[in-house]
Order: structure tokens, then C-alpha cells, then sequence
């Protein structure tokens, strides 16, 4: 077998099983590996910094792999209940479409409410009893100022109100000098 049959029974091996949980795994774990990376590469940041967005953005991909198999293999299974397994002796074509679209529809559900509920439930413990916290940013470091305890100002009165029923906005317009392009109008 040459190398080009190899590559084409590979891809057609692929194409013929692809299910949507698989690919979105898939990525979920290069991205589970390549972002933490290109954190800790980042030269500009401080040591403390770079540890803990990598860390925290390694433990997101660790906590999406298996909610978005559960989330596609549950959904998955719901085609079961819908869909007969066998038409005759042939295995029933709408069970296998109504399984990848409901498989869909759940790595969805995954990635819009299941990922990040657990992740804002669980990141942050995990972190603390690691030791690490989030480290202070320069907003820390500068008090804000205290707007409540200045008291309040009045505001100043106009001494002669504009009636603004009688004022044609189109002359104003007109008038006003129209040089460059101007997106939305006005």
C-alpha cells in the first residue's frame, strides 16, 4: 500500500465517523496544551502572572473534555427514545442523522451554559487550595476614589431654555459643513 492510499483510507476512516464530539474534543485538548504554552512564553508578563492564566486556562480544557463527551453522548442517546434502531433488516438512516445533530446540539449546550457554570463554580477553589490566587493588577494598587462621601452638587440651571419644537433639524444639518465620509448619518 503506497503512502497516498494510507492518507486516503485515513481520511475516508474520518469522514465516514465523525461525530461532532470528537472533533470538538479534539480541539478542546490541543487548546488545553497550546494555550497554557503560549502563556508561559509570553516574555512581558510576570512569572506569578503567567503561571496562573496558564494554569487556569489548562484546567478550563480539562473540565470542557468530559463535560462535552457527557453532553454529546447524553444527547446522543436521546435519538435512541425517538428513533426505532432497524427499518427491516437496515439500520434506520434517520437514527444516525437524529443522533449527530442531537450529539450537536448538545456539545452546544456544553459549550454555551454546562462549561462555564462548572467552571466558575470549580476554577477557583481548585486554584486556592493549590495556593495560587489571582494575581493583583495595578487597579489594586490604586485606591479608588470614594464618590459618596463628596457631597452632592447641583446642577447648573439654563437661563434661557431652548424651545426646540420650532427648530428645523434639516436646515441645521444643511448648515453644518459636511466634509469626510460619515458612517450612520449624522
Amino acid at each position: 500500500m503506497s503512502f497516498v492510499n494510507g492518507i486516503k483510507n485515513i481520511c475516508y476512516k474520518l469522514g465516514s465517523n465523525n461525530k461532532p464530539t470528537y472533533v470538538v474534543m479534539a480541539i478542546a485538548a490541543v487548546k488545553g496544551i497550546a494555550r497554557p504554552t503560549f502563556t508561559m512564553m509570553d516574555k512581558k508578563e510576570k512569572p506569578e502572572t503567567k503561571k496562573y492564566t496558564a494554569l487556569r486556562e489548562g484546567l478550563t480544557e480539562v473540565i470542557a473534555i468530559p463535560a462535552y463527551w457527557a453532553c454529546g453522548e447524553l444527547s446522543a442517546w436521546g435519538a435512541n427514545i425517538l428513533f426505532k434502531e432497524k427499518v427491516g433488516d437496515k439500520i434506520n438512516p434517520a437514527l444516525i442523522k437524529a443522533k449527530k445533530n442531537l450529539m450537536f446540539m448538545g456539545v452546544c449546550t456544553a459549550a454555551l451554559f454546562i462549561i462555564p457554570a462548572a467552571c466558575s463554580v470549580l476554577i477557583k477553589p481548585i486554584m486556592s487550595k493549590m495556593g495560587l490566587k489571582a494575581p493583583k493588577t495595578e487597579e489594586d494598587n490604586n485606591p479608588k476614589l470614594d464618590i459618596s462621601t463628596n457631597p452632592p452638587q447641583k446642577s447648573p440651571t439654563v437661563q434661557n431654555p431652548i424651545d426646540y419644537a420650532h427648530i428645523n433639524s434639516y436646515a441645521l444639518y444643511m448648515k453644518r459643513p459636511q466634509n469626510g465620509m460619515k458612517v450612520g448619518g449624522v
